[in-house]
């Protein structure tokens, strides 16, 4: 779960930079600190960020309330809601606590005059228009794209269990026949001298 969360706060905070993000910017001037928040805010990272933490803590919530009711059936309401207090006394970190740790890595690969392009660009209306509709276009591609995917690897995953069936029956053609034993020969000589003693 904490991996999960790390990898979805770094998509977070990084994909939308991706869009003025160049190679990096060696003869350029290096954005201010200053700079990359205002880049950050424009972009929304911040509430995208705090969003993804808090639907994580949620979740986590819920699938804890939900192991806790298995393990204890009998469990009532007041204790449910005791259970729902400590996770609500425990709030997880938020933006502000990791910005110092991403800031350096847009003043890495962006130089200011990047940085202020995509300002100018997320202040504008074209921006604007982009930040509020590109979820939608996010989780529609996902669906869309999502169950595309699991049609081509379900024929995939067909065709290599196809191909590899295939390639074990041409290697089976191929050993050799296998040598019969010999069988004992004591009874093929008609010696029963133990029997007759």
């Amino acid at each position: 779960m904490i991996r999960r969360m790390g990898v979805l706060v770094l998509l977070c905070t990084m994909t939308g930079g991706l869009g003025i993000a160049q190679q990096g910017a060696p003869d350029s001037t290096r954005p201010s600190r200053e700079q990359v928040l205002k880049l950050m805010s424009v972009m929304g990272v911040r509430q995208n960020v705090n969003a993804t933490l808090k639907n994580m803590q949620d979740q986590v919530k819920v699938s804890a309330r939900t192991t806790f009711q298995i393990n204890h059936p009998e469990v009532d309401l007041t204790t449910l809601k005791k259970l729902d207090a400590v996770f609500d006394s425990v709030k997880l970190f938020g933006f502000d606590e990791i910005e110092d740790t991403l800031i350096p890595v847009y003043q890495k690969h962006l130089s200011s005059a990047d940085v202020q392009a995509g300002i100018d660009f997320y202040s504008s209306a074209a921006g604007k228009r982009l930040m509020e509709k590109m979820p939608l276009v996010v989780r529609e591609s996902n669906e869309s794209g999502g169950k595309l995917v699991q049609e081509k690897l379900k024929a995939y995953n067909e065709e290599l269990a196809r191909k590899g069936k295939a390639l074990e029956a041409e290697l089976e053609k191929q050993k050799p026949p296998k040598a019969e034993k010999p069988k004992a020969e004591d009874n093929k000589s008609g010696n029963t001298d133990d029997k007759s003693k």
